[in-house]
C-alpha cells in the first residue's frame, strides 16, 4: 500500500494500532493474560547485543541490522523485539511490581531480568 496517497495516513496508521492493542488486550483478558505496552523508540536501532545499547539510525537498513560499534548482525525485527522485551523486563524491576524473575518468549530464545539471553534450540 502506498501511503503517501493515502490523506491522513498518519492517522489511519495510528487507528491501525489502537485496534490491534484494543484486540490483543480484549483476547489476552479472555485467557486471562497480561498485556504490557512498552515505549518502541528507537528499539530498532539500538544494539540488543552488549552491555551498552548503542544506538545509531545507521545501524539499521531495511530487515538487516548490524551495530557500528561493535558489529552485530541480526534481522532488524528481531533485534528491536530484543529490546522490546529488555525493556519490559526493566520497567517491572523500576515498578517493583515483582514480575522481574519471568522472562520474556522470543522466536529463539529469552531474555532475562539480568539482560542474559538463551537461545533456544530450534
Amino acid at each position: 500500500m502506498n501511503w503517501t496517497r493515502i490523506s491522513n495516513a498518519l492517522k489511519f496508521q495510528q487507528w491501525a494500532f489502537r485496534e490491534i492493542q484494543r484486540r490483543v488486550e480484549y483476547k489476552a483478558e479472555e485467557y486471562d493474560i497480561e498485556v504490557d505496552t512498552v515505549a518502541p523508540q528507537f528499539t530498532s536501532q539500538r544494539c540488543s547485543h552488549g552491555e551498552y545499547g548503542f544506538t545509531h539510525e545507521d545501524n539499521r537498513d531495511g530487515d538487516e541490522f548490524e551495530c557500528l560499534k561493535c558489529g552485530k548482525e541480526l534481522h532488524a525485527d528481531y533485534n528491536a523485539a530484543r529490546n522490546v522485551a529488555w525493556r519490559l523486563v526493566q520497567n517491572w524491576l523500576k515498578s517493583g511490581s515483582g514480575r522481574a524473575t519471568s522472562q520474556r518468549a522470543l522466536k529463539s530464545g529469552t531474555v532475562n531480568a539480568n539482560g542474559d539471553f538463551n537461545a533456544s534450540a530450534v
